[in-house]
Parts: C-alpha cells; structure tokens; sequence
C-alpha cells in the first residue's frame, strides 16, 4: 500500500491505532528513507486517525504506550 492507502484502510477497518511497518530499515527505494512515514504522518493528522511511530527495536505497550515522536525529524 502506498501511505495515503494505509491511512484508509485504518479507517475502514476502524483500527485503534495504526503502526506503520517496512520503512526506514534500508535506503534502497528511489525516494528519501522518510518520505513514507512522512506522507503517512501527514494523511494521518489530516483524517484525525492514531499513529504510533516507535524506533526501530523501542518497544511498545498493547493498550498502555504508544510511541509517537516523530524522530525522523531529528535524524533527517
């Protein structure tokens, strides 16, 4: 799915809260390595859906902690 996609069907499937896998691990595509949580960061604010974005390895809480720094603005 592309990012914008992502975000609907996190709204179709009324999802609580969505966690964005498969990017940021490699830079191997044709865009910037952010490009994607970016675009999906955005639509996300946009449509008012909940987005956890935790660092590769940090861990989250099922129903209690949900990362949600964007700290791929600092690494830019």
């Amino acid at each position: 799915m592309m990012p914008e996609e992502a975000i609907q069907a996190a709204i179709d499937l009324k999802t609580k809260i969505l966690l964005p896998v498969h990017w940021a691990k490699f830079a191997l595509a044709l865009h910037p390595w952010d490009e994607p949580i970016k675009r999906v960061a955005a639509k996300a604010k946009e449509l008012n859906v909940s987005l956890t974005t935790p660092m590769i390895g940090e861990p989250i809480i099922i129903d209690k902690s949900y990362p949600h720094e964007q700290w791929w603005n600092a690494v830019s």
